[in-house]
């Protein structure tokens, strides 16, 4: 019985050399298992790389046995064994699998049965933190056609995931290459910043200012906005009691880099909730006047001169296990075109390490 399962942590594998990890960008590593591990070192994704890693997936081969949690758990062991980088912000785990665990335990002397060793596992992904990130795992099962204990393969899915919103069981491998495509997508997400900075003049202390982003010639008619009131500090600018609405909260109080007569604004990843780059081009920035109990636009505040985008990502670990057991059979290059998918749209989205 195999198990398609993904999980979300830290792509490694049983390293030989350690990682060199001192680059910013995203590092990937190959675990695929049946009755022993079939290891990828932990390496910085890039146009170079990335062949290297599709050839590894291309090379992997079926054989009998299923060490589903030995797999998950030795991902865990090559992710804190490595120095993280110094601008990490994501640790993922992804698990692909058909079925069930057969035999993890004679494997780890610290356990007595499978199910001491799931539950090792899954306390694991719940607990470990790299430099203060915590492990994001993610599964993804097609249940095998020998799979009869059903329970026992969606608890596989539900432990070896750090939450239930990272459990997939899908009813086809034909579905399995959309939910790779939208688990790189999230982690391209997750590690990058996408930060607008909005540039005006200082204003008088109290006055109450909105920034917003969907071109209305009314302020009140707008429902992606930013909205707070104007003070200073050391001779900086702030916005206090800020507000969003549209928009995923970037903090209360958002402290002004100040030039002259200039404050500039920055608000780090300002993205709508369903996580969409703000449409930055279309800004318009107002202020409330109270004896008129209406809105002013500040005309000379344009897009093109008053807002900048800057884009930043991060850095990430991505561990990715493969399941490569004979249960799989016909569906077996399947699950390896997916793999090799999931890498090219990973570096697709991502930033180019050197």
């Amino acid at each position: 019985m195999a198990a398609l399962l993904l999980t979300s942590v830290a792509m490694t594998s049983c390293f030989k050399d350690k990682p060199d990890t001192s680059q910013e960008g995203l590092y990937v590593g190959i675990i695929g298992f049946n009755d022993e591990l079939h290891t990828k070192t932990l390496k910085i994704l890039n146009d170079q790389t990335k062949d290297e890693m599709k050839e590894y997936i291309d090379n992997l081969s079926m054989s009998n046995g299923t060490i589903l949690y030995h797999a998950v758990n030795t991902a865990l062991d090559k992710i804190e064994s490595i120095t993280p980088p110094a601008d990490l912000i994501n640790v993922s785990v992804i698990t692909f699998t058909d079925g069930l665990d057969q035999g993890s335990y004679v494997l780890n002397d610290n356990y007595n049965s499978n199910d001491d060793y799931l539950n090792a596992v899954s306390n694991r992904i719940k607990s470990t933190y790299i430099s203060d990130i915590p492990v994001s795992a993610y599964t993804i099962g097609v249940k095998g056609s020998d799979v009869v204990d059903i329970n026992s393969f969606r608890r596989n899915l539900e432990k070896l995931s750090s939450n239930e919103e990272n459990v997939y069981e899908v009813e086809s491998m034909s579905q399995v290459g959309t939910i790779f495509a939208d688990i790189a997508q999230d982690l391209y997400n997750q590690s990058s910043s996408y930060d607008v900075t909005l540039k005006l003049p200082a204003q008088n202390p109290g006055t109450l200012i909105r920034f917003t982003f969907d071109n209305v010639e009314d302020a009140t008619q707008s429902t992606m906005y930013i909205e707070g009131t104007y003070s200073r500090q050391n001779n900086k600018g702030l916005l206090n009691e800020v507000t969003y609405v549209g928009l995923q909260d970037c903090g209360p109080v958002i402290y002004a880099t100040s030039s002259g007569i200039f404050d500039e604004f920055t608000f780090v990843n300002l993205l709508t909730p369903d996580g969409e780059q703000v449409p930055a081009t279309l800004t318009k920035q107002w202020n409330y006047i109270p004896s008129s109990n209406a809105w002013q636009n500040n005309s000379e505040f344009t897009p093109s001169g008053n807002t900048v985008v800057k884009e930043e990502f991060k850095s990430a670990l991505v561990m990715l296990v493969l399941d490569c057991s004979s249960s799989l059979s016909n569906d077996f290059q399947s699950v390896k075109n997916a793999a090799r998918q999931f890498i090219e749209t990973l570096n697709g989205n991502t930033h180019q390490g050197n």
